[in-house]
């Protein structure tokens, strides 16, 4: 899908991009096929799509994977979708994904092998984090973000961007940016440059979709100790967070962003240890 495929499509189905939800529609060959070819689809696999728009990936995608279902907000795209993704055997649910539960889907055993998802700002960190709570088994995430909110994917401890995202992707597997696409690959372009990332689940990781509230919890109060961070959220008392630390040998001052990944992992394990006792 070229700038004027995208352009053909706009007048043909009447659309038209809206700002207020973060649309700009890709329109460079180039980049879709190398997004596919990171996706790494064949049809022994499920993928799901959050936000396909025109379905600049859809169109090919759809072949590619055995099941095939797309999450869209927007019903303006109901007949584009129709023509390209439900009239070639995949499915759309037409839905804000943050608030899609399992009785949305098609089948409640629903769970995708590969994610794709052009995600704006505003809604990248919790959407990111749904897809690691819904889909725990997920193979391959494939996302494009604003360069500049890459920080808070792969920001390492001690830093100012480390947080919930960075900690718990790191978790969960491996994750690696993969390149940058200019404002000129979009209609309408943006002012921002975008980069394509992958993450890919560790088959060693001990993920657990719990881990996402304990790990938020234990950011909540970032100006504060972990200890009085995590306690705030009622869970857990300041004395067994404390004693968790001491096992780690960690200092009952530590704050979370001195903490690795996987030291949140360790905390989480002994913490939950004594409460199941």
């Amino acid at each position: 899908m070229n700038r004027a495929d995208v352009l053909g499509i706009l007048e043909e189905y009447g659309l038209s991009a809206k700002k207020s939800l973060g649309q700009n529609f890709l329109c460079n060959e180039e980049v879709i096929g190398e997004i596919l070819d990171l996706a790494k689809l064949d049809k022994t696999m499920t993928c799901l799509e959050i936000g396909p728009g025109l379905g600049a990936l859809s169109e090919k995608a759809v072949f590619m994977a055995g099941t095939y279902l797309a999450v869209e907000i927007d019903t303006r795209f109901q007949a584009r979708l129709s023509d390209v993704i439900t009239g070639n055997g995949g499915k759309v649910i037409y839905k804000d994904y943050l608030e899609l539960v399992p009785a949305d889907l098609p089948d409640p055993s629903f769970s995708p092998d590969v994610v794709l998802s052009n995600l704006p700002y505003y809604v990248m960190t919790p959407i990111m984090l749904k897809v690691m709570k819904d889909f725990p088994s997920c193979q391959r995430m494939v996302y494009m973000v604003e360069e500049e909110a890459l920080g808070r994917i792969l920001a390492k401890p001690c830093t100012k961007q480390y947080g919930p995202l960075a900690v718990l992707t790191e978790l969960f597997g491996t994750k690696k940016k993969c390149f940058n696409v200019d404002g000129g690959s979009f209609v309408p372009p943006p002012n921002t440059v975008s980069s394509v990332i992958v993450i890919e689940r560790s088959e060693q990781a001990d993920w657990k979709p719990e881990m996402i509230g304990f790990v938020e919890g234990a950011f909540a109060l970032r100006r504060k100790t972990l200890v009085n961070s995590l306690s705030s959220e009622g869970v857990y008392s300041k004395d067994d967070i404390a004693s968790a630390l001491a096992e780690m040998g960690k200092k009952e001052n530590i704050r979370s962003e001195e903490m690795v990944p996987s030291e949140f992992s360790d905390l989480y394990r002994i913490l939950q240890g004594r409460k199941d006792k």
